[in-house]
């Protein structure tokens, strides 16, 4: 991770004469196959997905009865935690899945049904199925390890536009760079209203939607 430059003022050695000796010796050592010196592969450590569930017909107070714990928030939201990770459940019916790595889709769906049909608030596998294939990953983390302690920084610039946030030398990976990358929240709420509207446009006017006749919606 170092320049030549920062390794000579390191070593004590004149940068100007031994540069092109460092860069060579850095390069070889970095493109090392050998010593397996070069670049780290990435590891998934954290997933996250959510689903709507029917909220008029699951009873969130038999939730808690089987092994749903009511969180302190003003949410009011239900929480189910275990070893493939956690789960929370508002009133409005969204579940936030968080599946620890490695997160596979089979962890993912086995999470669910440990929370929801092992719990038997769905009985039915038509409508555990049909909230499966519903289920929509909402983003992950991915961790590259460096081998030496970073520096702490985070870069959340991009946050909100595109869904990536990077963080260095934080407490859970310190020697790492970890790239959190999400499905932005504006862009689900345009994909939720997009559909609401769809929804309601084949409600009123069935398969055919109605065009104008000229070409002038295109402009």
């Amino acid at each position: 991770m170092l320049t030549a430059k920062s390794l000579c003022k390191l070593a004590g050695l004149p940068y100007y004469k031994y540069k092109s000796y460092v860069d060579n010796i850095r390069h070889k050592w970095k493109n090392s196959l050998r010593s397996q010196l070069g670049s780290k592969p990435h590891s998934f450590h954290n997933a996250r997905a959510w689903v709507y569930v029917d909220r008029l017909r699951l009873d969130r107070k038999v939730a808690v009865e089987r092994g749903w714990v009511l969180s302190r928030n003003r949410n009011k939201a239900l929480l189910w935690r275990e070893g493939l990770g956690r789960m929370e459940w508002f009133e409005t019916g969204r579940v936030n899945i968080f599946v620890r790595k490695p997160p596979t889709k089979g962890r993912l769906w086995q999470l669910f049904c440990n929370g929801f049909s092992f719990t038997r608030l769905i009985d039915s596998w038509v409508v555990l199925e049909a909230v499966l294939k519903n289920i929509r990953t909402k983003g992950a983390h991915a961790v590259w390890e460096t081998g030496q302690r970073q520096p702490h920084l985070v870069i959340d610039l991009f946050k909100f536009s595109n869904g990536v946030k990077i963080k260095l030398g934080d407490l859970s990976h310190p020697t790492g760079i970890e790239v959190e990358f999400t499905y932005p929240d504006w862009a689900e709420k345009n994909e939720r209203l997009l559909k609401q509207f769809m929804n309601l446009m084949k409600t009123a006017y069935g398969n055919e939607l109605p065009l104008p006749k000229d070409d002038s919606y295109i402009s």
